[in-house]
């Protein structure tokens, strides 16, 4: 039987055919036995098609085949425990928003302080607040915050302006955004309190103007902050309460996602196979983000960060390193150029910690002090990860000055002033 190709399909920045052959063996399948369980994942095949599938399949891991069918990526995908997207790439690759120039922005600034509001400088406005939402994950947190804020404070005067209802509901998204976007700033440099109120200005802007997706986002940031807090009950509660806020949005697919780390943590594994299919189920369904490095849209590629944590944390190996290899590919461009810190930060804590498990403790280590190199860091989660790599690394070396040198590392960055740092 021949398997039908799907032409004009843009890749990940992988090659998906060898992801495929690395994810089989990771899973310890051999072709034969991998070929099985796609056929059992795929509706429109019978076990009579072994053969045929398995003549196809080996000319995928060979890349001698073009992308496969619609069908077919749902069924790799599916049997893989990741998102279509995350595989094979977006059929219309989003892309980030222009940024302002220097006169642009001088000019939206007298626009947002003049007497009223027109449309072009709210669809100016939502332009600014996208690109800080994308700036989130690469600029220094310090300066995106602070543009942040300003920008918050610019837009939250706009509501004493005379303007049509309908504007108003928009200058009230605008502001909802910019305040998680704040909150998810201070908790990365440690201010919780600070963190907490912007959230609470955020709900209070949301149920204003009914605005369901921000509510669940305002979960969803409770969630990752009670995570890093190691209550993860409390992570499950948070989880419960932006879903119920909507499951239309891709919030729903980090809430799943949030769950599963907790449930990682709490070393229940089928919970969090059942999260993270009900979060693989959800993204599967929702469009390509417009911009899917904007922090608040679910790029595809995400969920394999989601899946690396949750294999890491259950013990996993395996898993673990696959989906850590696939995070390392999409957190840089094809350039070479380091697109996404934060992510490629846990991908080498998760090799770190596959390494100290497999006895390999100085390349483990070498990897771990990687994973702190980078300059943008939430620094919550990276305590969380670090401290889980560092405790590793103690009940299987404890004895190796390398392990004992990363923990002393590991404390130093939660309590700077034990290193002559004020903050």
């Amino acid at each position: 039987m021949y398997l039908p190709e799907q032409k004009g399909r843009s890749m990940a920045s992988q090659d998906w055919w060898q992801r495929l052959r690395r994810d089989r063996e990771a899973r310890g399948l051999s072709q034969r036995q991998a070929v099985r369980e796609f056929i059992a994942h795929a509706d429109h095949y019978m076990p009579s098609d072994l053969e045929s599938v398995l003549t196809s399949w080996k000319r995928w891991e060979r890349g001698d085949i073009g992308v496969p069918s619609a069908e077919n990526q749902q069924a790799i995908a599916a049997m893989f425990g990741t998102a279509v997207d995350a595989y094979f790439g977006p059929s219309q690759p989003g892309g980030p928003p222009p940024r302002l120039s220097d006169d642009e922005t001088l000019e939206l600034v007298q626009r947002l302080r003049s007497s009223s509001v027109d449309p072009a400088t709210l669809e100016l406005a939502q332009v600014m607040t996208d690109r800080l939402c994308t700036d989130y994950a690469s600029r220094p947190g310090e300066e995106v915050l602070d543009e942040a804020q300003r920008w918050l404070a610019e837009i939250a005067a706009l509501k004493d302006k005379p303007m049509r209802y309908q504007q108003l509901g928009e200058v009230y998204t605008l502001a909802g955004w910019l305040s998680l976007l704040v909150a998810c700033l201070h908790y990365d440099q440690g201010d919780e309190r600070a963190a907490e109120q912007a959230r609470a200005g955020a709900i209070m802007l949301a149920k204003e103007i009914g605005h369901s997706e921000i509510l669940g986002w305002a979960q969803e940031i409770r969630a990752w902050m009670a995570l890093t807090r190691g209550d993860y009950y409390g992570v499950l509660e948070a989880a419960k309460a932006g879903l119920r806020e909507t499951r239309r949005h891709s919030v729903a697919v980090q809430l799943e996602a949030q769950a599963a780390k907790a449930w990682a943590r709490l070393g229940r594994r089928r919970e969090v196979e059942l999260a993270l299919d009900r979060g693989r189920a959800a993204l599967d369904q929702l469009d390509y983000p417009v911009n899917p490095r904007n922090h608040f849209q679910v790029d595809p590629s995400k969920f394999d960060f989601y899946a690396m944590d949750c294999y890491r944390a259950v013990g996993d190996d395996m898993l673990a390193m696959a989906m850590a290899e696939a995070v390392r590919a999409t957190s840089t461009s094809p350039g070479g150029d380091v697109i996404s810190p934060m992510r490629l930060s846990e991908a080498e804590l998760t090799k770190a910690t596959v390494l100290a498990r497999a006895g390999e403790v100085d390349l483990a280590t070498a990897a771990a002090e990687a994973g702190l190199d980078g300059d943008r860091r939430s620094l919550p989660s990276l305590l969380m990860v670090g401290s889980e790599v560092a405790n590793e690394l103690r009940r299987l070396h404890p004895r190796n000055e390398n392990a004992l040198e990363f923990s002393h590392h590991i404390y130093l960055l939660g309590h700077p002033k034990a290193n002559g740092h004020s903050g």
